[in-house]
This record gives structure tokens, sequence and C-alpha cells, in this order.
């Protein structure tokens, strides 16, 4: 048995608010079930969601980052010597780096997950390429090429947490007739809409519909959508917008779309960088049983494979979407082969027991304490810091 008679690790996880929702908090969510699944001693502390007011002053901000590291230091200080604190975010490195310091750890591993890299501050950015316990984890390879100047960083692919997984690969085993109208699904934060590439999206669309006929497009994640958003969906033929789909909704909108497409734009400079550092989505999709379209730069390429369960056009340009989603569209058989290939290996890639693995070894450097046991996912919830 994997680690066998040592001592359950004892790791304090720094968390950001809830914000806009999406891949950061399914990631966080695998990495906690993992670290449980293991055998670990885990604590979690939520940074707070600041309010979205015009009220909301710079002084206030500050005011609640602070607070946040001064709960963070005394949660570490009561819990004693950790094997590892670990900051969900870079905007959490501050605080993981004063809290290591005084309450001690072993270890303090940042999790990167994508434009959060390009929008960190330079005081943040230098202090994780000199503090000594901080170490950066990160989703892909592009993510790993972007953090090269601050130091080396680890690879921690996403994981899906079990519940959801199951419920993923349940709604994709169902057999379903065609629908008269192909159907092109896209998620994400809706907040996030334009650097999700969401004008570019409708282009294509547009041109697949001159060519093939009526073609329904879907846009949902965790809103609520900016009016920007509702007028620009509003506008076209057979767009629809889904705010806040619970996870049983989302999943039949995997399953029951002929094909997924996620367009995020990628800049990694100017006054607001975005990028795609992995794309859980996609992985989601999969499971689900549907064929992806992934952005054309970025991290994406590492969550399907190309040409066999996703493609991805030549660069950010509707026409190159628009190539694709025609020849896609064009054969529906074709593309249901394509899902269910890219259901079998969506499997195999988010398997929960490899992913405990993986957790332990980037974030501990050790073995998980008890052997992951894959029919059985973890059921204890871990503790709350006060």
């Amino acid at each position: 048995m994997p680690g066998s008679g040592a001592a359950a690790p004892r790791v304090l996880l720094l968390a950001p608010s809830a914000g806009p929702g999406g891949g950061v908090e399914r990631y966080l969510d695998a990495v906690e079930e993992a670290l449980l699944a293991g055998g670990a001693t885990l604590t979690r502390l939520e940074a707070p969601q600041p309010a979205a007011t015009p009220a909301t002053t710079v002084a206030s901000q500050l005011a609640a980052r602070v607070d946040f590291a001064r709960r963070a230091a005394a949660a570490a200080r009561r819990l004693g010597r950790l094997d590892a604190l670990v900051a969900g975010h870079p905007d959490l490195v501050k605080a993981a780096a004063g809290a290591a310091s005084l309450g001690g750890a072993r270890r303090v591993p940042v999790l990167c997950h994508g434009a959060d890299i390009w929008r960190m501050p330079p005081a943040d950015r230098a202090l994780l390429s000199r503090h000594p316990l901080l170490r950066p984890v990160t989703v892909s390879s592009f993510c790993a090429g972007a953090l090269a100047g601050p130091r080396l960083a680890r690879l921690l692919p996403p994981g899906v947490p079990g519940a959801w997984r199951a419920t993923l690969l349940a709604e994709g085993s169902r057999r379903r007739p065609h629908a008269p109208v192909p159907t092109v699904l896209s998620v994400f934060p809706l907040a996030d809409w334009a650097d999700k590439g969401v004008p570019t999206l409708l282009a294509a669309v547009a041109t697949a519909r001159a060519e093939l006929g009526p073609v329904r497009l879907v846009v949902a994640g965790r809103g609520p959508a900016p009016g920007a958003l509702h007028e620009l969906l509003s506008a076209e033929p057979d767009a629809e917008l889904d705010e806040s789909p619970d996870d049983d909704a989302l999943a039949r909108l995997y399953a029951t779309a002929d094909l997924f497409a996620l367009c995020t734009r990628t800049r990694a400079s100017g006054p607001r960088p975005c990028g795609e550092g992995f794309g859980t989505v996609l992985l989601e999709a999969q499971l689900a049983g549907c064929a992806v379209v992934g952005p054309a730069f970025g991290g994406s390429r590492e969550a399907y494979q190309q040409g066999v369960t996703g493609f991805t056009p030549s660069d950010e340009s509707a026409a190159a979407l628009a190539e694709v989603l025609v020849g896609l569209l064009r054969d529906r058989a074709r593309l249901t082969r394509t899902g269910r290939r890219g259901a079998e290996w969506a499997e195999s890639v988010t398997r929960p027991e490899d992913h405990v693995r993986a957790v332990y070894q980037a974030l501990l450097d050790s073995p998980p304490v008890t052997s992951p046991d894959p029919a059985r996912p973890p059921v204890a919830a871990a503790a709350a810091a006060g």
C-alpha cells in the first residue's frame, strides 16, 4: 500500500472567493477531493468575495486582503507544522508566504491556472520567484512556459470531481436521436464573454448557417450575463443563453450538443491579458460524449486529442473557425463517433485514483498515505478554518 504506516500529511488550502465560477473552482474541488482520498488532514480557508458594487474602493479591497492574510497566518499558527500550505490562486501568494513564515510550512505550492499568470502584479511575480518555499504548480505545458521566468513550474493537469464526472459519464451514455437542427454549445463564465470569443463564434456560426442551413447556438455558464451579451445573442437567429444551469442541466447540454466550441482569445500583454491555460470544459464536454473544438492558441491542445476527439482552427479568425465548424457539422454521424471516442479518452485521463497520485506528487512530493479506491469517492469534508 502506498505510504503505508506514514502519518497523515497536514495541509492548509487557501482558496479564492467563488467569483464568476468555472474551471478554477472545479480544479480546486478536484484537488481537495484527491487530498482527502489520499489520507491528508485538510483545512480549507476561503477568501471572502468582494462586493461587486460601485462603492467598492481600492482601500476596501486592500483591507479585505489584509484581513484574509491575518486569518491565514492565524490558521497556520493554530494548525502547527504543515506539510503543505497550498495557495489556490496567484492572488493569494502574499497571504500564503506570510502564513508559511509565521506558522511554519514545509512547502507552499501556488496553483496557477491561465490568464492569472499574465495578470500577476510584478511584486507577486517577484515573490513567487524568490521566496524559498513557494513553488508554482500549473495546468499545462503552455502555462509552465509562461511561468518559466519566475521559476520552473510543476504540472498538475485538471481532475474532475468524482460526482460531477459520474454525472457527465452517465448523461453521455444515454443514446439520443439527432435533433432536426444541429447544436453548437459554448460554456464559460458569462462575464468573460468577450475574452471567450463570442463575437467570433457568432460570425463563424453565421457562415455555417449560410452553407448548411439552420444551426442552433447555445451559450451557457455562470451568470448573470452582462446586458451586452444578452443584446448580442438576442439579435441572432437560433441563439440561446442559459444562465447558471445546475450540474444536471449543464451535463444535459453537453450530452445533447453536436459540437462544443471554446474560442478563448490569447493575449499575453496589454491592459487585460487573457488566454486559456487548459480549458476544463473541454474535458467535461468529452466526458459527456461531445466532440470539441478548442482555441487556436494556448494550453487547450492538452485537453483533447487533435483530429481524434477534438479539432483546432488554424488561427483566431471567424473564417478559420467557420472552416472547422462547417467541415464537422456536414457529417453528424461522424460527430457522434468522434464524441464516443472523446468519452473513452476523457474517462481514461480523468480517473480519480490517477489524479490522487498526481496531486500528492505535485503538492507533497510523496505518494498518498492511503490507496485511492476508484469505486469509492471520498465522503469526508475538509475542515473549515475559522
